[in-house]
């Protein structure tokens, strides 16, 4: 029965779930802050539009009178000169010029999607929005995802690939995309297996990579959610700005994920969370000669007034299917040569260091920590195993060969 429910689970019935979650019963608005969910009393204006879109793709009567209620609370919080505010007590300050352009492609969908329903007051009322906004950013969108959103918005068009970007910049292709015509095509930025985005690294939040919008609607294309994106998060809200795919995605495949780049690599795997070991950019040079053979130059001088200096160190989130040992046995210290085993029911791979050029004394440890792209850290939570070489001494010119290796 779960499971049945599962499949039948759309990425809009998260996003209404993740709205209604956030929503007040006093103000009908989402409250939301972005720098900590612990602070519900700020209301922010994108979010609240993506709600307000989200009760329109319900198709029933009651929500759409209640989304028409809130698109007419949210209007009178756009300045004069076309913009919104970030949050709604800031009104009239508006801090981020392209909040606009956020917001122009969920009036367009509005207007494109559900004209029959929209009352005549309504729809003049989206489409000044819409103009202002075309307007005020008419000469402020000239980076990042902008100049095409604005592009899209005012006269649609072809829609050019993006190169290599984060998960949040496709996001914002492909919400552009979605206002044109033409066929979407995606190359291989998502693993189905693993329902993970596997384009530029993403920020770890807590024990699993950040999700994004993007990997719930590629997902959505598969027989059911991932229990990770199941889970409920804040950025399901931003669903509503996006549209099921109507071609397959194409895919990468298979049990584990395994990701490089000239100087980081990260490898992905199933379990009772959504395993990664990672080898983050380090202060050295680092060579990859191929996934599991990586040599770091260590820099000329290190850092002597630290006591905790690691110069090498890889990371693999803390879970209680993760097993580490040191050559077999339990233990928190190791040495060069010595082999470090991560054991879980779906991957097993095996870690040893060693000097092949310089000299000096380093002293491995097995310690709790966090990567340096994790995002929810306070109160000194720990989130992964960093298996660390640590610094005593060494000659100016050293290098460090990391011998990395699935059993």
């Amino acid at each position: 029965m779960i499971e049945t429910l599962k499949k039948q689970t759309k990425a809009i019935d998260l996003c209404l779930a993740a709205c209604r979650k956030r929503q007040s019963p006093r103000t009908g608005f989402v409250h939301l802050f972005w720098g900590g969910e612990e602070t519900s009393d700020t209301i922010p204006i994108y979010e609240n539009f993506c709600f307000a879109l989200a009760l329109y793709r319900q198709k029933t009567v009651e929500a759409a009178l209640e989304g028409k209620d809130l698109l007419e609370r949210l209007f009178p919080f756009q300045t004069a000169d076309g913009c919104f505010p970030v949050y709604l007590h800031e009104y009239p300050r508006c801090r981020d010029w392209m909040q606009g352009l956020k917001i122009a492609p969920l009036l367009i969908q509005l207007l494109r999607r559900f004209s029959p329903i929209l009352q005549p007051e309504l729809k003049q009322k989206i489409s000044s929005a819409l103009e202002k906004i075309l307007t005020f950013c008419r000469d402020k969108a000239n980076s990042g995802p902008w100049p095409l959103r604005h592009r899209m918005c005012k006269e649609g068009g072809s829609v050019p690939k993006p190169d290599k970007c984060a998960a949040a910049d496709w996001t914002e292709w492909l919400i552009s995309a979605q206002l044109g015509q033409d066929p979407i095509s995606i190359d291989k930025i998502f693993h189905s297996g693993l329902q993970l985005f596997i384009g530029a690294p993403e920020a770890q939040e807590r024990f699993e990579p950040k999700p994004n919008p993007i990997e719930w609607l590629f997902a959505e294309q598969e027989e059911a959610f991932s229990e990770r994106l199941l889970r409920d998060h804040p950025l399901q809200i931003h669903l509503a700005a996006l549209w099921p795919l109507e071609t397959p995605v194409c895919k990468a495949e298979g049990d584990q994920a395994i990701l490089q780049t000239a100087d980081e690599l990260r490898i992905f795997w199933p379990g009772e969370q959504l395993h990664s070991l990672v080898l983050p950019k380090l202060k050295g040079k680092v060579a990859i000669q191929d996934q599991f053979t990586i040599t770091v130059d260590l820099p000329e001088e290190a850092d002597q007034s630290r006591n905790d200096l690691f110069e090498a160190a890889l990371f693999c989130d803390f879970s209680s299917e993760i097993d580490l040992s040191i050559d077999g046995r339990k233990g928190t210290t190791f040495y060069l040569g010595d082999t470090v085993e991560i054991s879980s029911p779906q991957g097993r791979f095996s870690i040893r260091f060693e000097l092949v050029s310089g000299s000096g004394d380093f002293r491995g440890h097995l310690s709790r920590g966090n990567r340096p792209n994790q995002i929810a850290v306070k109160n000194h939570e720990a989130y992964d195993w960093q298996i660390g070489l640590r610094t005593l001494r060494r000659s100016p010119n050293a290098q460090i060969c990391i011998h990395l290796k699935k059993i």
